[in-house]
């Protein structure tokens, strides 16, 4: 085999698999999405309580019946209560509960502001590590190749091997000084 076909054959390759990822991580993100990420969001737009526990009662649900659509840990070595999976969602369950709560108080209330107030902070302060955790893993369960620093090292090694085949081919050629 020749350092023509070699150069050619690294390039096609990691042109390939590069093109699979990026086309297998923008499948998993819509998908995510569409199944879930969408309740959050709209909870989060939502200025109502009761728009935001309906939102987030959906988002609850579709989690919990679909669990296995997420790895155990958003972690592959350095696993904590932290990133599993299941205590985030024990976390979503105590914020549903809250506002249920909360919805039936009177809305002119001391104990009604302060418990907006505690639900703001908490949606302000920790929602943005919460969704990643849970958004990782559903990427980690779904494929590990577009899950945070895995999909970026493969990118990298497959630009590596790519640049091996432009290198392979210029000797190939004579194009170089």
């Amino acid at each position: 085999m020749g350092l023509k076909t070699i150069g050619s054959l690294l390039i096609c390759f990691s042109l390939l698999l590069a093109a699979l990822i990026i086309v297998s991580d923008i499948r998993i993100g819509y998908k995510f999405e569409k199944k879930y990420g969408s309740y959050w969001e709209l909870a989060d737009r939502s200025s109502t309580l009761e728009a935001k526990e309906q939102y987030i009662t959906q988002f609850v649900d579709a989690l919990e019946k679909n669990n296995g659509d997420f790895a155990v840990h958003n972690a592959l070595f350095l696993k904590t209560p932290q990133n599993a999976f299941e205590n985030n969602v024990e976390a979503l369950i105590t914020l549903r509960d809250r506002l249920k709560e909360v919805k039936g108080m009177n809305k002119t209330s001391f104990e009604y502001q302060t418990a907006i107030q505690q639900i703001t902070a908490q949606e302000q302060g920790e929602a943005d590590l919460l969704m990643d955790d849970i958004k990782s893993a559903y990427y980690l369960e779904q494929n590990i190749f577009t899950w945070e620093w895995v999909e970026a090292f493969s990118l990298l090694m497959l630009g590596i091997i790519f640049w091996v085949g432009v290198i392979i081919l210029m000797v190939a050629f004579q194009i170089y000084d």
